[in-house]
């Protein structure tokens, strides 16, 4: 009888978990270092490797050796990955959901629900967040429980030490986070935005490999980008009372808090309470994030990036009209640049070993250094060794001076710069500059100054004139006004460029009545300092004067009317320093001033014989006389009656020097 022999197919044991992840570190370890093999391996399989030593990073009680082969892994697929491919799969790990594991003391490796465990979120409360507020709270903890942890995340990106990677990832967390700010997706955002906090902090620091600012084309980019004015940008105002930004649902107060944000929501609907674009604070990231890459990489420049004079004009009208947190950053980014343009574009002098005081070439680059620094005292030490330099040394002999005349144009736009600054220290350094640079540089400066004083009065252009437009041009004219003062008898030289703008806006009643009352104060100091200079422009000036104080003077209302209105002030023209009203008494302070200054000058000029004779002609005398008489006698400003009624006896006594007496 034959047997039958039955055989039973062999079936393997099914691989568990940990065989595979040991199988799969023994292949990779033992095979050729081969980029394709280990890509085609690793990539499909990387966000699940990361989700698994995630979990093992928070347990201790696991094989140590375990842990860093995982680790050891990534950090190899990582090295051999294209850029593309390993951005968009580390790009994967933020999209993907988080996997549940459990790992025994024996290292075996089970899938676990991770549905079943409570959020953090779920169980955070308002005790727990006033207990937060009590005690020492680590900002790398991750409260909310995200996914990937944020920490834990860079920690990974600096290991694994590609530049390259971590910063078109960084760029592209950026463009993410801005999108997703105007969507109802708040953890999303809060994830974004705690990875570039976490990026800036670990991933920035000095000239290591792992600096992602050390590769600043994108970012560059990504900066021009955001500042660009045709940027999708939401306003508040546009908001409905009941809305809330993204960040705001985040937020969990107690319920006394709850009622001082209604009151403080309540005031921010009062007219003339500023109203902040959403979009303000991308810009100011955007902005900070240009003076880090600056701070990273001090050969950048225009020259070396062109992208740089894109985002210079773009910085412009932020630094002009930009919120008070943009402004100062705006204006400090481009003097940085300012300063890192005129530091390449120098020539480099070597001085001999024997040397041992500096050069003036030495002393402009260190101030260009020192303008390039974060900190508000050395930039301020960096415009006074800019305004040293520039100093002619018939008034200050101490110091090398600067003979250079192609470095001319860099300063000057730095003073300018400069003079837009609130620090008191900084725009008085500024404004001394550029007055040290019209007594060494001379009419070309000069002309400079005129044309950033002058320019753009006319029309439309003076109608747009900010508060921070007004504020540079105010303080040029100090400038405009040291300059006339330093001049003395030799402002005959200047006076052509001088006189006619000042004159120009006087005339133009689309201007500030600020603006032409400093222009005023500067024909003021003209005539005071040089009448000899003036004269050609004094009758049409002298006019000018009477013309004013005819047509605009205020006369005073009678005690009954005044007390009926409830007011027997005369308007303050600080109150409201835009205002093109003509009205305001210091106009016709200044009017009146300038020309008791041109009648003192005009007598004592008769007097010495220099003239042979008045240069005013009847007419005007009996004008001028009438004009005095009534505004001395009317005007409801007390300073102006005062002045009025001194301008009319000063007036009498050029006649009596006229005739003789």
């Amino acid at each position: 009888m034959s047997t039958v022999e039955l055989t039973v197919p062999f079936k393997p044991p099914s691989p568990t978990l940990s065989a595979a992840l040991t199988t799969l570190i023994t292949l990779v370890s033992n095979a050729d270092p081969s980029p394709t093999l280990i890509s085609a391996l690793l990539s499909p399989i990387t966000p699940t490797l990361y989700s698994l030593l995630h979990h093992m990073d928070k347990v201790k009680a696991i094989d140590p050796s375990l842990r860093e082969s995982l680790r050891g892994l990534l950090v190899t697929w990582a090295k051999i990955i294209g850029t593309p491919d390993g951005v968009d799969i580390l790009w994967l790990i933020l999209q993907s959901e988080e996997q549940g594991w459990s790992v025994d003391l024996e290292g075996n490796i089970t899938r676990d629900n991770v549905s079943d465990r409570p959020s953090a979120l779920s169980l955070l409360t308002p005790e727990d967040v006033k207990a937060d507020a009590t005690e020492d709270f680590n900002l790398n903890t991750n409260i909310l429980g995200l996914y990937p942890d944020p920490t834990h995340y860079v920690q990974l990106l600096r290991t694994i030490d590609r530049v390259d990677i971590s910063s078109d990832l960084f760029v592209r967390l950026l463009e993410a986070y801005r999108e997703h700010r105007s969507k109802e997706d708040p953890t999303r955002t809060l994830l974004y935005l705690q990875i570039i906090m976490q990026m800036q902090a670990q991933l920035t620091e000095g000239k290591s490999s792992t600096n992602i600012l050390c590769k600043p084309t994108h970012l560059l980019f990504f900066v021009k980008h955001v500042l660009e004015p045709g940027a999708p940008v939401s306003s508040r105002a546009d908001e409905k009372p009941q809305q809330r930004s993204v960040m705001d649902t985040l937020r969990i107060f107690p319920d006394e808090q709850d009622s001082i944000l209604e009151e403080v929501d309540s005031d921010d609907e009062m007219p003339g309470a500023e109203i902040l674009a959403a979009d303000d604070e991308m810009i100011e990231t955007a902005v900070n994030l240009l003076l880090s890459i600056l701070e990273a990489n001090e050969d950048l420049s225009a020259r070396s990036a062109p992208v740089l004079n894109d985002i210079f004009s773009l910085l412009e009208p932020l630094a002009r009209e930009g919120s008070e947190a943009i402004r100062p950053l705006a204006r400090e980014a481009r003097m940085v640049m300012t300063a890192r343009l005129a530091s390449t574009s120098a020539p480099d002098k070597s001085t001999s070993p024997m040397q041992t005081e500096e050069s003036a070439q030495e002393i402009y680059q260190k101030a260009l250094k020192f303008l390039q620094d974060p900190i508000l005292p050395v930039r301020a030490h960096g415009l006074l060794l800019l305004r040293q330099l520039v100093t002619p040394a018939s008034r200050d002999s101490t110091g090398p001076k600067l003979q250079d005349q192609a470095l001319v144009p860099a300063i000057l736009s730095i003073f300018l710069q400069s003079v837009q600054d609130d620090d008191s220290y900084v725009f008085l350094n500024a404004v001394q500059g550029l007055a040290a640079m019209v007594d060494g540089f001379g009419k070309d400066v000069l002309r400079g100054l005129m044309k950033e004083y002058a320019d753009g009065v006319d029309g439309l252009g003076a109608m747009n004139l900010t508060q921070r437009d007004l504020d540079t041009r105010t303080r040029v004219g100090e400038a405009l006004a040291a300059v006339i003062r330093r001049c003395g008898e030799a402002l005959g030289i200047y006076v052509d460029m001088l006189a006619p703008p000042l004159a120009h806006i006087l005339r133009s009643r689309h201007a500030p009545t600020a603006l032409r009352t400093s222009s005023l104060s500067l024909l003021a100091d003209c005539e005071n300092t040089s009448p000899l200079a003036m004269l050609p422009y004094a009758v049409d000036l002298a006019e000018a004067m009477i013309d004013i104080l005819q047509v605009e003077t205020v006369s005073a209302k009678p005690k009954s009317a005044a007390q009926e209105d409830g007011q027997n002030k005369p308007p303050i023209m600080d109150s409201e320093p835009l205002s093109t009203n003509p009205r305001f008494p210091p106009l016709r302070r200044a009017a009146l001033h300038f020309l008791s200054l041109l009648i003192r000058e005009t007598t004592k000029q008769i007097y010495d014989s220099s003239f042979g004779g008045s240069i005013f002609p009847d007419a005007f005398m009996t004008r001028a006389k009438a004009t005095l008489g009534y505004v001395a006698s009317t005007d409801e400003d007390n300073i102006v009656r005062v002045m009025a009624r001194e301008a009319g006896e000063g007036l009498k006594d050029m006649h009596r020097a006229m005739i003789g007496l």
